[in-house]
């Protein structure tokens, strides 16, 4: 384990363990200047004098907040915030020292912070405006209601406490200024809230991620595929189940990363809501009419969850059969924030609007060529698996349903695994040299299912054709159906009845 990994595991249980402390402070004022000059102290010790650059950047947004109006200050915050974090990244060229990698962590929360802030500002903003022009009882009482547990109106120094607030500050999850706001007011200690139990449910897992790490990275180092020996001494099948132990390994440290962080949050009671107004992942409750029947009576027998700040859900991400469920289950927190703030912002059709939040996910990542021929692979892959769930996987019945389920997840893992390697690897040289060695042979996968899609949508729209036009010959209208009467010996006009005869010698009706 690399000396970063165990600084980073050593300052995430301390952060765990003074949130037994922190939860228990008296007022808000008290919570938000210990949590942000704990938050300062953790940046100052990973950062040194790097610190500068996230305190600029969060004093620029608080000038943003107050000079800048609210109909568009979110955009503004968006690109200035994204494009210093370019700056911040690529600063060593000018001149500047490269900054630490849990510099570039803090840097990268703050940055999902300070503009999700500007965003909920300008929705408070919105939804005012709105108020104003509704007349209709109920669509005033839902909004009133929404804005009852959604508006923000953050001062200057709010920002600044929630920006270097100690919880989340290295590593996540990301949270709302409203889910920040709410826990300053306190944790329901006293109405079923076990913030230790809950702590022990959730972190029992860590020691199997990080031994499970430990023993995948001793025996297949990420190291080995980029080294010559599996080019030259090793096959091409050997080269592709490579990818899988590299890709398990990433997944055991990220896991535990994760769930340490979250563990950080429900400590110190951060993100603890009714269950019964089902918290999302980074926004918090969504159900307005339950979370506002428990606060009038707030009781004992109240349940609550910390799903607000549920950051990766293990099983879905590794056993869900798609690559869609499987990225709404990693990093669950991040994935609302680029949900709300760039997929649902844009008004274009649907490909597209992938294609570019999952460039704005890569942007936010890093500027190394790996993120980009990652994440910019995801769209293709998402357009194929949608494709063949309407031609496929929705005509067959449920055996069959479930043997799709099993190939289809087969083949998400794979994709997983052949992304992660350039995610990991990161230089668009060994990249490109490692999926070389191996024919690209995913990127081919999705072209050829591709095709697959387009001819087996090909003869199902002939066979769909085709049944339409034979229904429509089919049809037989009332007056050619009267031409025929049911008798045994009919004349009309002198002439023997021609309507065929069944065996008996009946006319048979036409039907």
């Amino acid at each position: 384990m690399k000396v970063e990994d165990i600084v980073y595991v050593c300052l995430l249980v301390a952060s765990i363990g003074f949130g037994q402390v922190y939860r228990r402070l008296g007022s808000p004022e008290t919570r938000k200047w210990v949590g942000t000059c704990v938050g300062l102290a953790l940046t100052l010790a990973v950062s040194g004098s790097h610190l500068l650059h996230p305190l600029f950047l969060t004093l620029s947004n608080i000038m943003i907040i107050l000079y800048i109006p609210k109909s568009f200050c979110h955009m503004i915050s968006f690109w200035w915030s994204f494009m210093y974090l370019l700056f911040f990244r690529v600063c060593h060229y000018v001149g500047l020292e490269m900054v630490p990698p849990h510099t570039n962590a803090v840097q990268m929360m703050l940055t999902l912070k300070l503009i999700g802030i500007c965003f909920e500002v300008h929705d408070t903003w919105r939804k005012r405006g709105e108020m104003k022009k509704i007349d209709d009882k109920e669509k005033k009482a839902q909004l009133e209601l929404e804005l009852k547990y959604e508006e923000v109106d953050p001062s200057p120094m709010d920002v600044f406490h929630y920006a270097f607030c100690y919880i989340g500050v290295l590593t996540g999850p990301y949270y709302k200024y409203r889910v920040y706001a709410d826990m300053l007011q306190g944790t329901p200690i006293n109405s079923g809230l076990d913030c230790i139990q809950a702590v022990l449910n959730r972190i029992w897992v860590v020691p199997l991620y990080v031994a499970a790490y430990l023993v995948f990275d001793h025996f297949f180092p990420l190291s080995f595929a980029e080294d010559d020996t599996i080019f030259t001494d090793y096959g091409f099948f050997y080269r592709i189940w490579y990818m899988t132990p590299v890709f398990f390994n990433f997944r055991m440290r990220i896991y535990a990363g994760f769930v340490l962080s979250e563990c950080v949050c429900i400590m110190a009671g951060l993100g603890a809501y009714p269950t019964a107004s089902m918290p999302k992942p980074g926004h918090g409750p969504s159900k307005y009419e339950a979370l506002e029947e428990s606060s009038e009576k707030e009781s004992a027998n109240t349940k609550y969850n910390f799903e607000t700040i549920h950051n990766i859900d293990e099983f879905g991400a590794d056993f869900t059969p798609t690559v869609r469920a499987g990225m709404r289950c990693w990093n669950m927190t991040v994935q609302y924030w680029l949900a709300n703030n760039v997929y649902r912002r844009l008004k274009m059709a649907r490909p597209i609007k992938e294609a570019l939040t999952m460039f704005a996910s890569a942007y936010w990542h890093g500027v190394y060529a790996g993120y980009y021929l990652s994440m910019l692979t995801v769209p293709f892959i998402l357009a194929v698996e949608d494709y063949f769930d309407r031609l496929i996987r929705k005509r067959l019945g449920d055996s069959g349903k479930y043997a799709y389920d099993w190939f289809a997840w087969f083949v998400k893992m794979q994709n997983f695994a052949y992304m992660g390697m350039a995610f990991l690897l990161l230089h668009v040289d060994t990249t490109l040299h490692y999926w070389h060695s191996i024919g690209y042979i995913y990127h081919g996968l999705m072209i050829i299912m591709h095709c697959l899609a387009q001819y087996i949508n090909l003869i199902l729209s002939k066979a769909e054709h085709k049944l339409k036009k034979s229904r429509a010959t089919a049809i037989i209208d009332e007056h050619t159906k009267m031409r025929f009467v049911k008798t045994k010996d009919a004349v009309v006009d002198g002439e023997a009845n021609t309507a065929p005869a069944d065996c008996n010698g009946e006319v048979v009706e036409v039907q």
